[in-house]
């Protein structure tokens, strides 16, 4: 599949800022005057929202977006879309309320923490229902999304506690946290990457008993627009390397800085992981085969 860049940014944008969220609605933010309250929510809301609005850049009519939203029943674009908005507006109002009483209103906190989960659920749905794409349509293909959105939060609140307390509490859940992420990401590699489709051309045309079946003739004299966006193609090589630098910048780097001590360091964190997940991301689309390339030749 053709890496769209509005979509690469969103995932990975809005996947951070809910990540924050999930985290804040727990608690587990340092908070040493109200007004860090609203400046935390502001950097998590703005986190979501910018991903968001990325993602309408991949739209052909993105003033109609908001008639998405009435397809919850059957659309996992629209469950996300949904999600988000109540996610968006319990967090402002779990803010002010904890702003205003000066005490963190526990009970709403945890339903912000448990819709910012739904909504990464719902995000990394819309790629995992898809049976046209083999690759995708794994059982740890929303688990991935989960992951690294937990860990990125854990990553920005360790630089959250740098600047506004001067030392990070959290370096050992956040270990923890990178470590299972990098896990389910590799499991995802090497299980989703294996995958092989039942569809040939000798199952295709009934040939296969006579031996490997070949394309003479491409159906078209030219590319079209199924070929320009279904069809993307990236050397292997190209990917290995690509994905030991995302796992260098979302993983490793990370975990020595985390432990280094040096609080610019640690400040600098989110940035490089989330540069390891725009990689990521850009992986997870271009190393994606749409079934119909099949009819061009391909075999996946």
């Amino acid at each position: 599949m053709r890496p769209a860049w509005s979509i690469i940014v969103f995932t990975s944008l809005s996947g951070l800022g809910l990540g924050l969220l999930f985290w804040f609605g727990l608690g587990f933010v340092a908070i040493n005057d109200p007004i860090d309250v609203i400046l935390f929510t502001v950097l998590g809301v703005m986190a979501v929202s910018v991903g968001l609005m990325s993602s309408l850049l991949h739209l052909g009519h993105p003033e109609r977006a908001w008639r998405a939203l009435s397809q919850w029943r059957s659309s996992w674009l629209s469950r996300e879309g949904v999600c988000a908005v109540a996610t968006i507006l319990c967090t402002l109002i779990y803010s002010v309320v904890w702003y205003i009483d000066g005490e963190r209103p526990s009970t709403l906190g945890l339903v912000v923490a448990t819709l910012s989960l739904v909504t990464v659920w719902t995000t990394a749905m819309i790629y995992a229902s898809l049976r046209t794409v083999l690759r995708w349509y794994h059982p740890l293909t929303p688990w991935v999304y989960l992951a690294l959105s937990v860990c990125g939060g854990l990553l920005a609140l360790n630089a959250w506690e740098q600047v506004i307390v001067g030392q990070s509490s959290l370096t050992e859940i956040t270990t923890i946290g990178l470590v299972i992420a990098f896990a389910v990401k590799l499991i995802w590699w090497k299980r989703a990457g294996n995958q092989q489709s039942e569809s040939t051309p000798e199952t295709a045309t009934g040939l296969g008993s006579l031996g490997q079946v070949d394309l003479l003739m491409s159906p078209h004299t030219e590319e079209n627009w199924l070929q320009h966006e279904m069809g993307f193609v990236v050397a292997r090589r190209h990917i290995h390397r690509l994905s030991q630098i995302a796992v260098a910048l979302a993983f490793v780097l990370p975990l020595a800085a985390l432990w280094s001590g040096v609080s610019w360091l640690i400040v600098l964190i989110p940035i490089i992981h989330f540069a390891g997940i725009l990689i990521e991301r850009w992986l997870f689309f271009a190393e994606a085969k749409h079934v119909v390339t099949l009819f061009y030749g391909e075999r996946h």
